[in-house]
Protein backbone atom coordinates (compact mmCIF):
# COMPACT_ATOMS: atom_id res chain seq x y z
CA UNK A 1 0.00 0.00 0.00
CA UNK A 2 1.34 3.43 -0.96
CA UNK A 3 2.05 5.83 1.87
CA UNK A 4 0.80 9.40 1.92
CA UNK A 5 3.10 12.43 1.89
CA UNK A 6 2.51 16.10 2.53
CA UNK A 7 4.71 18.21 0.25
CA UNK A 8 5.12 21.87 1.19
CA UNK A 9 6.43 24.21 -1.48
CA UNK A 10 6.60 27.99 -1.82
CA UNK A 11 7.21 29.33 -5.28
CA UNK A 12 8.24 32.91 -5.82
CA UNK A 13 8.07 32.64 -9.63
CA UNK A 14 11.02 34.99 -9.95
CA UNK A 15 13.36 34.28 -12.88
CA UNK A 16 16.34 34.13 -10.52
CA UNK A 17 14.74 31.22 -8.65
CA UNK A 18 14.13 28.97 -11.65
CA UNK A 19 16.84 26.58 -10.43
CA UNK A 20 14.91 26.18 -7.19
CA UNK A 21 11.69 25.48 -9.07
CA UNK A 22 13.41 22.82 -11.19
CA UNK A 23 14.81 21.18 -8.06
CA UNK A 24 11.38 21.08 -6.40
CA UNK A 25 9.80 19.59 -9.55
CA UNK A 26 12.51 16.93 -9.68
CA UNK A 27 11.81 15.89 -6.10
CA UNK A 28 8.10 15.65 -6.89
CA UNK A 29 8.83 13.49 -9.92
CA UNK A 30 10.94 11.09 -7.84
CA UNK A 31 8.67 10.85 -4.79
CA UNK A 32 5.53 10.19 -6.84
CA UNK A 33 6.98 6.79 -7.65
CA UNK A 34 6.42 5.75 -4.03
CA UNK A 35 3.95 8.13 -2.40
CA UNK A 36 0.49 9.59 -2.88
CA UNK A 37 1.27 13.27 -2.48
CA UNK A 38 -0.74 16.24 -1.29
CA UNK A 39 1.13 19.21 -2.69
CA UNK A 40 0.53 22.51 -0.94
CA UNK A 41 1.85 25.44 -2.93
CA UNK A 42 2.24 28.91 -1.51
CA UNK A 43 2.26 31.16 -4.56
CA UNK A 44 1.62 34.67 -5.78
CA UNK A 45 -1.65 35.98 -7.16
CA UNK A 46 -2.21 35.81 -10.91
CA UNK A 47 0.57 33.31 -11.45
CA UNK A 48 0.24 30.15 -13.51
CA UNK A 49 2.06 27.18 -12.04
CA UNK A 50 3.34 24.25 -14.07
CA UNK A 51 2.56 21.10 -12.12
CA UNK A 52 3.22 17.46 -12.91
CA UNK A 53 0.12 15.53 -13.88
CA UNK A 54 -0.34 12.31 -11.96
CA UNK A 55 -3.30 10.51 -10.37
CA UNK A 56 -1.15 10.19 -7.23
CA UNK A 57 -0.83 13.99 -6.93
CA UNK A 58 -3.40 16.30 -5.36
CA UNK A 59 -2.64 20.00 -5.56
CA UNK A 60 -3.70 22.62 -3.04
CA UNK A 61 -2.82 26.27 -3.51
CA UNK A 62 -2.75 29.11 -1.04
CA UNK A 63 -2.57 32.53 -2.64
CA UNK A 64 0.30 34.52 -1.31
CA UNK A 65 -0.48 38.18 -0.56
CA UNK A 66 1.43 40.90 -2.31
CA UNK A 67 4.53 42.00 -0.47
CA UNK A 68 4.32 45.17 1.57
CA UNK A 69 7.14 47.42 2.67
CA UNK A 70 6.86 45.99 6.17
CA UNK A 71 7.04 42.36 4.98
CA UNK A 72 10.21 43.15 3.07
CA UNK A 73 11.99 44.12 6.30
CA UNK A 74 13.18 40.65 7.27
CA UNK A 75 13.92 40.25 10.98
CA UNK A 76 17.43 39.31 11.95
CA UNK A 77 16.43 36.06 13.63
CA UNK A 78 14.81 34.43 10.61
CA UNK A 79 16.25 32.81 7.49
CA UNK A 80 16.21 35.24 4.57
CA UNK A 81 13.76 33.27 2.47
CA UNK A 82 10.00 33.03 2.12
CA UNK A 83 10.09 31.14 5.42
CA UNK A 84 10.35 34.39 7.35
CA UNK A 85 6.83 35.35 6.21
CA UNK A 86 5.14 31.94 6.39
CA UNK A 87 4.57 32.03 10.12
CA UNK A 88 2.68 35.33 9.74
CA UNK A 89 0.23 34.08 7.11
CA UNK A 90 -2.79 32.85 9.07
CA UNK A 91 -4.56 31.40 6.02
CA UNK A 92 -1.55 29.22 5.17
CA UNK A 93 -1.22 27.98 8.75
CA UNK A 94 -4.94 27.18 8.81
CA UNK A 95 -4.72 25.11 5.60
CA UNK A 96 -1.70 23.15 6.82
CA UNK A 97 -3.40 22.50 10.16
CA UNK A 98 -6.60 21.30 8.46
CA UNK A 99 -4.74 18.98 6.06
CA UNK A 100 -2.75 17.42 8.90
CA UNK A 101 -5.95 16.79 10.87
CA UNK A 102 -7.69 15.13 7.90
CA UNK A 103 -4.88 12.82 6.75
CA UNK A 104 -2.42 10.48 8.38
CA UNK A 105 0.83 11.52 6.70
CA UNK A 106 3.76 9.16 7.13
CA UNK A 107 6.19 11.61 5.51
CA UNK A 108 6.43 15.37 5.08
CA UNK A 109 8.66 17.05 2.51
CA UNK A 110 9.52 20.67 3.25
CA UNK A 111 11.12 22.58 0.37
CA UNK A 112 13.87 25.08 1.11
CA UNK A 113 11.50 28.07 0.83
CA UNK A 114 9.17 26.67 3.53
CA UNK A 115 11.73 26.11 6.26
CA UNK A 116 11.73 28.04 9.52
CA UNK A 117 8.17 28.39 10.83
CA UNK A 118 6.81 25.99 8.22
CA UNK A 119 8.99 23.23 9.65
CA UNK A 120 8.00 24.17 13.21
CA UNK A 121 4.32 23.85 12.36
CA UNK A 122 4.41 20.41 10.72
CA UNK A 123 6.75 18.97 13.37
CA UNK A 124 4.26 19.97 16.07
CA UNK A 125 1.22 18.71 14.15
CA UNK A 126 2.80 15.42 12.97
CA UNK A 127 5.28 14.36 15.66
CA UNK A 128 5.52 10.80 14.31
CA UNK A 129 6.09 11.67 10.64
CA UNK A 130 9.39 11.42 8.80
CA UNK A 131 10.29 15.01 7.91
CA UNK A 132 12.49 15.50 4.84
CA UNK A 133 13.86 18.97 4.17
CA UNK A 134 15.53 20.38 1.10
CA UNK A 135 18.09 23.11 1.67
CA UNK A 136 19.46 25.64 -0.79
CA UNK A 137 21.81 28.40 0.17
CA UNK A 138 22.02 29.98 -3.28
CA UNK A 139 20.60 33.33 -2.24
CA UNK A 140 22.53 33.42 1.02
CA UNK A 141 25.85 32.69 -0.67
CA UNK A 142 25.29 35.24 -3.41
CA UNK A 143 24.22 37.90 -0.93
CA UNK A 144 27.25 37.17 1.25
CA UNK A 145 29.64 37.42 -1.69
CA UNK A 146 28.19 40.79 -2.68
CA UNK A 147 28.24 42.06 0.90
CA UNK A 148 31.79 40.87 1.61
CA UNK A 149 33.33 43.92 -0.04
CA UNK A 150 31.14 46.42 1.80
CA UNK A 151 32.27 48.31 4.85
CA UNK A 152 30.71 50.27 7.65
CA UNK A 153 27.64 49.32 9.65
CA UNK A 154 26.63 46.67 7.10
CA UNK A 155 29.68 44.59 8.09
CA UNK A 156 28.47 44.21 11.67
CA UNK A 157 24.92 43.55 10.52
CA UNK A 158 26.11 40.86 8.11
CA UNK A 159 28.20 39.08 10.76
CA UNK A 160 25.34 39.14 13.25
CA UNK A 161 22.84 37.94 10.67
CA UNK A 162 25.14 35.08 9.59
CA UNK A 163 25.52 33.97 13.20
CA UNK A 164 21.78 34.01 13.75
CA UNK A 165 21.21 32.13 10.50
CA UNK A 166 23.62 29.40 11.63
CA UNK A 167 21.72 29.13 14.90
CA UNK A 168 18.44 28.86 13.00
CA UNK A 169 19.90 26.18 10.73
CA UNK A 170 21.09 24.13 13.72
CA UNK A 171 17.57 24.34 15.13
CA UNK A 172 15.83 22.98 12.07
CA UNK A 173 18.53 20.32 11.60
CA UNK A 174 17.45 19.05 15.00
CA UNK A 175 13.79 18.91 13.92
CA UNK A 176 14.25 17.15 10.58
CA UNK A 177 14.76 13.45 9.84
CA UNK A 178 16.62 13.95 6.54
CA UNK A 179 18.31 17.05 5.20
CA UNK A 180 19.03 17.04 1.46
CA UNK A 181 21.72 19.39 0.16
CA UNK A 182 22.34 20.30 -3.48
CA UNK A 183 26.14 19.92 -3.40
CA UNK A 184 29.00 18.50 -1.36
CA UNK A 185 29.98 22.01 -0.31
CA UNK A 186 26.52 22.70 1.11
CA UNK A 187 26.39 19.31 2.79
CA UNK A 188 29.73 19.85 4.54
CA UNK A 189 28.68 23.30 5.74
CA UNK A 190 25.57 21.82 7.36
CA UNK A 191 27.44 18.88 8.87
CA UNK A 192 29.83 21.35 10.48
CA UNK A 193 26.92 23.02 12.28
CA UNK A 194 25.99 19.98 14.34
CA UNK A 195 28.03 16.82 14.83
CA UNK A 196 25.04 15.06 16.42
CA UNK A 197 22.84 15.67 13.36
CA UNK A 198 25.53 15.31 10.67
CA UNK A 199 24.27 11.83 9.76
CA UNK A 200 20.98 13.33 8.56
CA UNK A 201 22.69 15.30 5.78
CA UNK A 202 22.87 13.80 2.28
CA UNK A 203 23.71 15.22 -1.15
CA UNK A 204 21.03 15.10 -3.84
CA UNK A 205 22.34 16.87 -6.95
CA UNK A 206 20.33 18.04 -9.97
CA UNK A 207 19.88 15.42 -12.66
CA UNK A 208 19.23 14.81 -16.34
CA UNK A 209 17.30 11.82 -17.72
CA UNK A 210 19.55 10.69 -20.56
CA UNK A 211 16.99 8.15 -21.77
CA UNK A 212 14.45 10.87 -22.62
CA UNK A 213 14.38 13.09 -25.71
CA UNK A 214 16.16 15.21 -26.73
CA UNK A 215 19.12 13.71 -24.88
CA UNK A 216 18.58 10.13 -26.04
CA UNK A 217 19.17 11.27 -29.61
CA UNK A 218 22.38 13.11 -28.79
CA UNK A 219 25.34 11.58 -30.55
CA UNK A 220 27.94 12.60 -33.08
CA UNK A 221 26.50 15.70 -34.73
CA UNK A 222 28.17 17.98 -37.24
CA UNK A 223 29.09 21.25 -35.58
CA UNK A 224 28.93 24.67 -37.19
CA UNK A 225 30.49 28.02 -36.35
CA UNK A 226 27.87 28.98 -33.80
CA UNK A 227 27.69 29.60 -30.09
CA UNK A 228 24.66 29.49 -27.82
CA UNK A 229 23.88 31.87 -24.96
CA UNK A 230 21.63 29.95 -22.60
CA UNK A 231 20.28 31.58 -19.46
CA UNK A 232 17.26 33.55 -18.38
CA UNK A 233 17.52 36.98 -20.01
CA UNK A 234 14.36 38.51 -18.63
CA UNK A 235 15.64 39.07 -15.09
CA UNK A 236 17.82 42.04 -14.23
CA UNK A 237 20.91 39.88 -13.72
CA UNK A 238 20.29 37.95 -16.92
CA UNK A 239 19.72 41.12 -18.93
CA UNK A 240 22.90 42.73 -17.62
CA UNK A 241 24.92 39.60 -18.35
CA UNK A 242 23.64 39.48 -21.94
CA UNK A 243 24.31 43.16 -22.59
CA UNK A 244 27.82 42.79 -21.17
CA UNK A 245 28.45 39.83 -23.46
CA UNK A 246 27.26 41.70 -26.57
CA UNK A 247 29.33 44.75 -25.70
CA UNK A 248 32.59 43.26 -24.40
CA UNK A 249 32.87 39.63 -25.52
CA UNK A 250 31.06 39.05 -28.80
CA UNK A 251 32.95 41.71 -30.83
CA UNK A 252 36.29 40.13 -29.86
CA UNK A 253 35.10 36.68 -30.94
CA UNK A 254 33.69 38.02 -34.21
CA UNK A 255 37.07 39.47 -35.16
CA UNK A 256 38.66 36.02 -34.90
CA UNK A 257 35.69 34.13 -36.42
CA UNK A 258 33.93 36.45 -38.94
CA UNK A 259 31.28 33.90 -40.01
CA UNK A 260 30.17 33.32 -36.40
CA UNK A 261 26.49 32.95 -35.51
CA UNK A 262 25.13 33.53 -32.00
CA UNK A 263 21.90 31.85 -30.86
CA UNK A 264 20.20 33.30 -27.78
CA UNK A 265 17.98 30.78 -25.96
CA UNK A 266 15.68 32.12 -23.26
CA UNK A 267 12.04 31.69 -22.34
CA UNK A 268 11.62 35.45 -22.17
CA UNK A 269 14.03 38.11 -23.38
CA UNK A 270 14.29 41.58 -21.89
CA UNK A 271 13.46 44.33 -24.42
CA UNK A 272 16.94 45.81 -24.04
CA UNK A 273 18.50 42.45 -24.94
CA UNK A 274 16.19 42.10 -27.96
CA UNK A 275 17.10 45.62 -29.11
CA UNK A 276 20.81 44.85 -28.82
CA UNK A 277 20.37 41.63 -30.80
CA UNK A 278 18.54 43.40 -33.63
CA UNK A 279 21.63 45.52 -34.26
CA UNK A 280 23.60 42.46 -35.42
CA UNK A 281 22.20 40.09 -38.06
CA UNK A 282 24.41 37.25 -36.79
CA UNK A 283 22.46 37.11 -33.51
CA UNK A 284 19.32 34.95 -33.47
CA UNK A 285 16.85 34.88 -30.56
CA UNK A 286 15.11 31.55 -29.95
CA UNK A 287 12.35 30.80 -27.42
CA UNK A 288 12.86 27.84 -25.10
CA UNK A 289 11.35 24.66 -26.57
CA UNK A 290 12.42 21.11 -27.33
CA UNK A 291 13.73 22.23 -30.74
CA UNK A 292 16.39 24.36 -29.04
CA UNK A 293 18.32 21.15 -28.36
CA UNK A 294 19.26 21.08 -32.05
CA UNK A 295 20.89 24.50 -31.77
CA UNK A 296 22.84 23.43 -28.68
CA UNK A 297 23.88 20.13 -30.24
CA UNK A 298 25.25 21.84 -33.37
CA UNK A 299 27.00 24.69 -31.56
CA UNK A 300 30.72 24.63 -30.85
CA UNK A 301 30.18 26.19 -27.41
CA UNK A 302 27.47 27.08 -24.92
CA UNK A 303 27.88 30.13 -22.72
CA UNK A 304 25.87 29.22 -19.62
CA UNK A 305 26.44 32.57 -17.94
CA UNK A 306 29.02 35.31 -17.64
CA UNK A 307 27.51 36.53 -14.39
CA UNK A 308 26.04 35.08 -11.18
CA UNK A 309 22.33 34.85 -10.31
CA UNK A 310 21.36 33.68 -13.83
CA UNK A 311 20.34 30.12 -13.00
CA UNK A 312 22.98 28.39 -15.07
CA UNK A 313 23.37 24.95 -13.44
CA UNK A 314 20.55 23.28 -15.35
CA UNK A 315 21.80 24.90 -18.56
CA UNK A 316 25.28 23.48 -18.02
CA UNK A 317 23.91 19.98 -17.48
CA UNK A 318 21.73 20.27 -20.59
CA UNK A 319 24.74 21.24 -22.71
CA UNK A 320 26.76 18.37 -21.24
CA UNK A 321 23.95 15.96 -22.11
CA UNK A 322 23.96 17.25 -25.70
CA UNK A 323 27.77 16.90 -25.91
CA UNK A 324 28.56 20.57 -26.35
CA UNK A 325 31.40 22.21 -24.38
CA UNK A 326 30.47 24.93 -21.90
CA UNK A 327 32.06 28.25 -20.98
CA UNK A 328 30.80 29.67 -17.70
CA UNK A 329 31.77 31.75 -14.70
CA UNK A 330 32.98 30.24 -11.44
CA UNK A 331 29.85 31.45 -9.65
CA UNK A 332 27.59 29.92 -12.28
CA UNK A 333 29.12 26.46 -11.92
CA UNK A 334 30.16 26.30 -8.26
CA UNK A 335 27.63 23.66 -7.18
CA UNK A 336 28.59 21.24 -9.97
CA UNK A 337 31.58 18.90 -10.19
CA UNK A 338 33.69 20.92 -12.58
CA UNK A 339 37.28 20.37 -13.65
CA UNK A 340 38.37 23.54 -15.47
CA UNK A 341 40.10 22.68 -18.72
CA UNK A 342 38.78 19.10 -18.67
CA UNK A 343 34.96 19.13 -18.60
CA UNK A 344 34.32 22.89 -18.67
CA UNK A 345 36.08 26.19 -19.34
CA UNK A 346 35.72 28.86 -16.64
CA UNK A 347 36.34 32.58 -17.00
CA UNK A 348 36.06 35.56 -14.68
CA UNK A 349 36.77 38.37 -17.15
CA UNK A 350 35.27 39.32 -20.49
CA UNK A 351 38.68 38.84 -22.15
CA UNK A 352 38.91 35.30 -20.75
CA UNK A 353 35.41 34.49 -22.01
CA UNK A 354 36.35 35.68 -25.49
CA UNK A 355 39.62 33.73 -25.41
CA UNK A 356 37.89 30.48 -24.44
CA UNK A 357 35.24 30.88 -27.11
CA UNK A 358 37.80 31.61 -29.80
CA UNK A 359 39.76 28.52 -28.74
CA UNK A 360 36.70 26.28 -29.00
CA UNK A 361 35.68 27.75 -32.35
CA UNK A 362 39.14 27.45 -33.93
CA UNK A 363 40.18 24.08 -32.41
CA UNK A 364 37.15 21.78 -32.72
CA UNK A 365 39.12 18.75 -31.50
CA UNK A 366 39.57 20.38 -28.08
CA UNK A 367 35.86 21.04 -27.84
CA UNK A 368 35.15 17.40 -28.60
CA UNK A 369 37.49 16.24 -25.83
CA UNK A 370 35.92 18.60 -23.29
CA UNK A 371 32.39 17.60 -24.32
CA UNK A 372 33.18 13.88 -23.98
CA UNK A 373 34.67 14.37 -20.52
CA UNK A 374 31.66 16.48 -19.49
CA UNK A 375 29.30 13.75 -20.68
CA UNK A 376 31.18 11.20 -18.57
CA UNK A 377 30.89 13.48 -15.54
CA UNK A 378 27.18 13.86 -16.18
CA UNK A 379 26.64 10.12 -16.57
CA UNK A 380 28.49 9.35 -13.35
CA UNK A 381 27.11 12.06 -11.04
CA UNK A 382 23.95 13.60 -12.56
CA UNK A 383 22.13 10.80 -14.40
CA UNK A 384 18.49 10.47 -13.36
CA UNK A 385 18.55 6.76 -12.47
CA UNK A 386 21.30 7.13 -9.88
CA UNK A 387 19.85 10.23 -8.24
CA UNK A 388 16.32 8.79 -8.12
CA UNK A 389 17.55 5.53 -6.60
CA UNK A 390 19.43 7.44 -3.92
CA UNK A 391 16.44 9.57 -2.92
CA UNK A 392 14.08 6.60 -2.75
CA UNK A 393 16.58 4.63 -0.66
CA UNK A 394 16.81 7.50 1.84
CA UNK A 395 13.08 8.03 2.32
Amino acid sequence: MRERMLFLSARSHTPEDREGDIRTENFLDILLERFDIDLLEYCHHRRETQILRSPALTVHQVKRPAATRRSLLFPLNRLRTDASMIGNDKSLRAVITEMCSQHDYSHVFVSYAMLGNGLDLVSSLLPGAVIVTDVRRAYGRQAQSRAAGKRGISTGYRKLNNALMRREERRFMNKTSLLLAASEEEALSFKALSFADAGKVHVVPPYIDLSEPPYAAAGDTAKDNSIVLHWDMHSTHGKNAALLFFKKVYPLVQVAVPDLRCCVISGEVHPEVAAAARKDSSILIIGEAIQTADYIRRARAVVASCSEDCGSQSKILEAWALRTPVVSSLKGSEELICEPGRNILLAETTAAFAEHLITLLTTPELGSIIADQAYRTLSKHYAADGVKAKVLSLV
